[in-house]
């Protein structure tokens, strides 16, 4: 299945249906600047498969997991593989225009869809999932879209002071700290929404519950991109730092805004803390993302 993009007059997007329905590229076209992360195409997609170095590139979606977990006790009847059931899958493309893509993966269990659509610089992703099971579907979702970043670029994440973190490491050295203040954390490599070099060797896992205002951005001189979301569910953000300290210290570098569902990192964690959602037979749930670019401000407002 080949690679499929869809355009405005501002934003170019590209998306491998045959392959998770993977963003590929999400280009300002006023600036030239692609703002998605970038890599090889991974082969180790089986169920045993774990998501490092060569797998986190681009944006995928995480569902109905984010870290493996055994859901045997589900009507998932199975374990679930390091990050979600959909990265690397080939989905269906449903329907397609020139400026919107709806794509879906669907298995005994449940059917996950994604539209893609384009207004002027905003992308918005409108998601439906749909339990197919003769019983209640638990799952979490969050959105995983790796950002290439510069040093240039800051974090703008409004009315956000601390984060919980599962996972913070330095040159191969894990760094205990369960509560990182925002953004002036009494961390190695200084105040957290300053981008830092891959020189750094640092990678945080950190998650910010029940945040009041359900938009972040990142961004600088280059231009930037905001992220705002909608649906009751959407209650919380995973913020995912790899200044090149992960999977080992070396150069691996970017960013990700993840709007989720639970502030954890699988599935049993979410159903132990009630914050994964719970579908009856045939029920459906809706929500949508939405991503806008925005120029550097001497770029010219046409491509």
């Amino acid at each position: 299945m080949a690679i499929i993009a869809i355009e405005s007059n501002a934003v170019r997007v590209e998306i491998d249906p045959a392959f998770g329905a993977r963003v590929l590229s999400l280009i300002d076209r006023r600036s030239g600047r692609d703002w998605i992360a970038k890599g090889k195409q991974s082969t180790q997609i089986g169920e045993e498969a774990i998501y490092l170095a060569n797998e986190a590139v681009g944006w995928d979606e995480c569902f109905p997991t984010v870290a493996p977990w055994d859901a045997t006790g589900t009507p998932l009847g199975r374990h679930l593989r390091d990050h979600g059931d959909l990265w690397g899958r080939p989905w269906t493309v449903d329907a397609q225009s020139p400026d919107s893509l709806t794509t879906s993966w669907s298995d005994g269990a449940f059917r996950f869809e994604r539209r893609l659509s384009l207004s002027g610089a905003t992308l918005t992703a409108a998601y439906t999932v749909g339990n197919l099971s003769a019983g209640p579907l638990p799952f979490m979702w969050a959105l995983h879209g790796l950002l290439a970043v510069t040093s240039d670029d800051r974090i703008e994440l409004p009315a956000i002071d601390h984060f919980a973190a599962t996972y913070i490491a330095r040159k191969g050295e894990t760094i205990v700290a369960p509560r990182v203040a925002w953004p002036h954390a009494a961390m190695p490599v200084g105040t957290l929404d300053i981008v830092q070099p891959a020189s750094s060797h640092f990678a945080a896992k950190l998650y910010a519950s029940d945040i009041p205002a359900a938009r972040v951005g990142i961004g600088g001189r280059n231009g930037s991109i905001d992220i705002a979301w909608d649906g009751s569910e959407l209650r919380h953000l995973g913020l995912w730092l790899n200044f090149g300290g992960w999977p080992e210290p070396g150069d691996v570098h970017h960013v990700a805004l993840e709007p989720t569902t639970a502030p954890v990192d699988h599935l049993g964690q979410a159903i132990e803390q009630g914050t994964a959602i719970t579908l009856a037979p045939g029920a459906l749930s809706r929500w949508s993302v939405r991503l806008t670019l925005r120029a550097p401000s001497n770029s010219s407002t046409d491509p």
